[in-house]
């Protein structure tokens, strides 16, 4: 159970809520990839971006949001987040094109860079101070909840015969009800004021001067940056590699869904293990186990010859790389003083851009080593070995708490 202080129950609800929804949204890209192929006639390196550019936001607008949770509180940054996302979302659903896509998709991401900004470091307000690395984990379980129900919203919508952007309808609706649920509760009291505001700037450019923080940060860029890439590139591998339509038939789409759904199933499994694994094994070493399975696991999809054994792979690999953010981004928080939490959160959450940089990678070096008609799969995912690589890296320098 997740512990919690001051009688915030309906607040911790609300977040639960808000992580599943930003979950579902986030993820749902890996199965809509293929569908932007398809009805835009693009590239896979260039449908791979479209589903990315969410993560652009990121980059743009993580540390201003850090600065106005800093200027006008959590409460505002995450309602104006819940509004943004649901903008985001109406215009996916109804103004159709690759380039408006892209513009609604980058809209989307800064509304829920101001949530996640935000949610962050408030989960660690409302927890019991010596459970919030577990208690963050809990909650990306729920990231994860949306993250597997996603891709089968995408198959239940083609099932009734309606249009792949059927499902931002679906998310249109579910958004507005995480802003009635985020609007509401009680939240932990704050003092907004300019001093904190510039003592926020001083801290940013203080944190940006610390070369650990920047190992942090590029940690988190690299997992992000695997984990969504991985995800957003498995329909597209399935179908140049192992030719899953002429295999299947009209059975392809709805595996190659499953496959994304069950990546993410297995993620939201190891997390759920992940917080009872993280109360009896230092973090440091659990990252190193951890991603050492998922660059095995990432082996075995990639260089199997058999459809089962690929098809079970990448669920394995969801299921090892399921602890890398709650474990970074704790040991990150833990390594520095509480009144840098939130530029800390800003500058870990700036790194997320790595969701667009490391998927659309993959997808050009397997183009450019292979052709657009035929990429070299194999090539390409050796950037995901080296962003594995890299994390493994955190679990023997991470700094202790409180060393800055």
């Amino acid at each position: 159970m997740i512990k919690t202080k001051n009688n915030y129950f309906f607040l911790l609800i609300a977040l639960a809520f808000a992580y599943l929804t930003f979950g579902a949204i986030t993820n749902v890209a890996g199965a809509i990839v293929p569908k932007i192929k398809e009805t835009y006639h693009v590239s896979g390196s260039a449908s791979s971006f479209l589903a990315s550019v969410f993560f652009i936001a990121y980059g743009l607008t993580s540390v201003p949001f850090g600065v106005l949770i800093n200027k006008s509180g959590t409460k505002f940054t995450l309602i104006f987040g819940s509004l943004i996302t649901t903008i985001g979302v109406l215009m996916f659903a109804s103004v159709p094109g690759y380039y408006s896509n892209m513009i609604a998709m980058f809209i989307c991401g800064v509304g829920i860079t101001a949530i996640q900004v935000s949610a962050n470091p408030l989960v660690k307000e409302v927890s019991n101070p010596e459970k919030y690395s577990r208690n963050l984990t809990l909650f990306m379980v729920l990231f994860g909840v949306g993250s597997y129900i996603a891709p089968h919203v995408v198959t239940f919508v083609k099932l009734r015969g309606l249009e792949w952007n059927y499902t931002y309808w679906i998310f249109t609706i579910v958004s507005i009800v995480m802003l009635f649920c985020l609007a509401f509760p009680k939240y932990p009291e704050e003092k907004a004021s300019s001093t904190k505001e510039q003592k926020s700037q001083k801290s940013f450019v203080i944190l940006l001067k610390d070369p650990i923080m920047i190992m942090y940060a590029l940690a988190i860029f690299l997992y992000v940056g695997v984990e969504v890439g991985v995800a957003n590139n498995i329909s597209l591998f399935l179908e140049d590699i192992h030719k899953v339509t002429n295999v299947l038939g009209t059975n392809a789409e709805a595996i190659k869904n499953s496959t994304i759904a069950n990546y993410w199933l297995g993620l939201l499994l190891g997390r759920l293990l992940g917080s009872f694994v993280l109360d009896r094994t230092p973090t440091k070493r659990a990252i190193k186990i951890y991603i050492s399975g998922a660059a095995a696991s990432l082996a075995c999809a990639i260089f199997a010859k058999n459809l089962t054994i690929v098809l079970w792979a990448f669920p394995m690999i969801g299921f090892f790389i399921s602890i890398m953010f709650p474990s970074i981004y704790g040991l990150a928080i833990e390594s520095y003083k509480k009144e840098y939490s939130g530029i800390v959160s800003g500058i870990l959450c700036t790194a997320i851009i790595g969701g667009a940089v490391v998927g659309p990678l993959i997808a050009k070096v397997a183009e450019i080593t292979g052709s657009i008609q035929k990429p070299n799969w194999y090539i390409g995912m050796l950037i995901a070995f080296a962003c594995y690589a890299y994390i493994f890296s955190v679990g023997v320098w991470a700094k202790g708490k409180h060393e800055a």
